[in-house]
């Protein structure tokens, strides 16, 4: 008898195990077929990390909203900013709330900072992963691409209930990737 419920919790484990990892990936699968459409502008950061492995370190320019007259919220708290498209095709938040809107593009996010009447976001999308050798030169692109003046790089973001998923990089109009298979020409 008590081999069976070791048999039995034992076997739970496993599943446990191969399921929490599935459910992550599949979650960012499903985002990537059926999530809404965002480009954000990126901004330079200091992309130098040694604890961090290969990606190219972003930053995004609208990371902040408009803080509700009457709402109460604390530095850490999951908020949801509501997502709109400028005329330029980029997108900004234009709101935050304590609870997921319906009908509206939003991504979940944490509270920053507030200053003044607006609200500093903590925005998920601040790595792109790469293939590990070709991440440190798409850091170089990335960085002459979205230096003070030149600032033309941006991701085009999928969000699906509030999940947000980087699809590409682009700098001066192309994709990272095809970028730097250009210069490797």
């Amino acid at each position: 008898m008590k081999n069976k419920i070791m048999l039995g919790v034992f076997s739970g484990l496993i599943v446990v195990q191969l399921v929490v990892p599935l459910s992550m990936i599949l979650k960012r699968e499903v985002t990537l077929r059926q999530g809404a459409v965002f480009r954000f502008k990126t901004e330079p950061v200091d992309p130098y990390d040694a604890f961090r492995g290969r990606y190219v370190a972003l930053g995004i320019e609208a990371d902040k909203a408009p803080l509700p007259q009457g709402l109460t919220i604390k530095e850490e708290q999951k908020v949801y900013a509501y997502i709109a498209v400028d005329e330029q095709g980029f997108a900004h938040f234009t709101a935050i709330s304590p609870h997921a809107p319906r009908g509206v593009p939003y991504m979940t996010v944490r509270v920053n900072r507030i200053r003044g009447g607006n609200v500093l976001l903590e925005v998920p999308l601040d790595r792109y992963y790469m293939e590990e050798s070709a991440a440190p030169r798409a850091e170089r692109l990335y960085r002459e691409h979205n230096r003070q003046g030149k600032q033309d790089a941006y991701v085009v973001v999928r969000v699906k209930n509030g999940f947000p998923v980087i699809e590409s990089l682009y700098v001066g109009g192309e994709k990272i990737e095809d970028a730097l298979k250009r210069m490797k020409e």
